[in-house]
């Protein structure tokens, strides 16, 4: 099962929605895209595998390729490299909502997956960058 996350670069975060299928699934937010930001960034553009995954200190998680994980983000904290967190909308003040529902809804969805035996995968496109910066271009070699 694919899953397609599509995102929109801003200099303070990336903004993202997360389809299976035309469904939509949740919101998503991270770090900046690198050239906004190059300590603290989100992943690249590609095709990831994911996996559940627990640990003592944090919980459940949702592991994104090697590197990246999903998880609940307070709506205060900002993302960091390779941190990714659901929510449902922003409210009136900017500050994304029901991030810890999102979170949930999203692992039971892809839980009944994994039990299935299923590989998930999800597949990170951008919709371009709003304005031109010159480390965000990338080169034509055509």
């Amino acid at each position: 099962m694919r899953l397609l996350l599509k995102r929109r670069y801003t200099p303070r975060q990336t903004l993202g929605r997360l389809y299976l299928g035309s469904r939509l699934l949740c919101c998503i937010r991270e770090a900046p895209k690198s050239c906004y930001s190059p300590h603290r960034h989100c992943i690249d553009e590609g095709v990831y595998e994911l996996e559940p995954r627990h640990t003592e200190d944090r919980g459940w998680e949702i592991r994104v390729g090697e590197n990246a994980i999903i998880r609940h983000i307070q709506p205060d904290h900002l993302p960091d490299t390779a941190e990714m967190g659901p929510f449902t909308e922003f409210n009136a003040d900017g500050k994304p909502t029901f991030t810890r529902l999102a979170f949930q809804k999203l692992l039971e969805e892809l839980g009944e997956l994994w039990e299935r035996g299923e590989v998930v995968e999800m597949q990170v496109v951008g919709m371009g960058i709003p304005y031109s910066i010159e480390p965000c271009q990338i080169p034509n070699f055509s």
